[in-house]
């Protein structure tokens, strides 16, 4: 039941944030900027969750400047950065439907590229 809850929950939230995401982006034009505040939002809001949840310790906090810190860096700043702007366009171009219309696709691709690559067994209520 709370997985059920949790994913209506994040179906509602994602169909919010385009919709407003598509409104600003009517009055507001320049996707790029657009992106770039999104995504801060996103870190500052990371930031504050991750401070209450660590806050008895400060180790998780080090940054120690070597290959681990570079895949981190590559999701947020490309991926995430790079996903946000083309969405941004589609909406901009085709509106908020479009670009929601392949959000299950996305859940289903995960779990079929998580059963060859990683080698994850699917099973049905799992």
């Amino acid at each position: 039941m709370k997985g059920t809850f949790m994913i209506i929950g994040s179906s509602t939230s994602w169909s919010a944030f385009l919709i407003l995401q598509s409104n600003t982006l009517e009055l507001y034009p320049a996707e790029l900027t657009l992106t770039a505040l999104i995504c801060s939002m996103g870190a500052v809001m990371s930031t504050t969750v991750a401070l209450v949840a660590n806050h008895a310790s400060s180790k998780p906090w080090i940054i120690v400047l070597d290959k681990r810190l570079l895949a981190p860096i590559y999701t947020g700043v490309l991926c995430t950065g790079v996903a946000y702007y083309v969405q941004g366009i589609v909406k901009k171009e085709r509106g908020p439907v479009f670009a929601s219309a392949f959000r299950p696709l996305v859940m289903i691709m995960t779990a079929i590229m998580g059963s060859f690559i990683l080698a994850e067994k699917l099973s049905l209520g799992m």
